[in-house]
């Protein structure tokens, strides 16, 4: 069965009705890998910065951008998150608290 590409913001419009996802793309809690990801499509929105042009400068494809970028990830490393930072002049911090 094949399947059919959704543009990304008839998805996000879509997927954004529903509670539960507006709350976690809105307010992260305590899950890191979700705040992640929030961070990371805000920078990117702030910047105005598409997630093609991202994937570019960080020498990937959209799909792994839009991987990144998925509430359910979980397989972040240091050094992409270093390669993102750096992506975007920021200092990537890494805490205990």
């Amino acid at each position: 069965m094949k399947r059919k590409l959704v543009d990304y913001k008839k998805w996000r419009t879509n997927a954004l009705k529903d509670f539960e996802t507006r709350r976690a793309y809105e307010e992260p809690d305590s899950d890191p890998f979700i705040e992640v990801a929030t961070q990371l499509i805000r920078m990117r929105k702030t910047n105005h910065i598409t997630q093609a042009q991202l994937a570019k400068k960080l020498h990937t494809s959209q799909q792994a951008i839009a991987r990144l970028e998925s509430l359910k990830y979980k397989g972040y490393t240091v050094q992409t998150l270093e390669s993102i930072a750096e992506a975007f002049h920021k200092e990537l911090k890494i805490q205990f608290v």
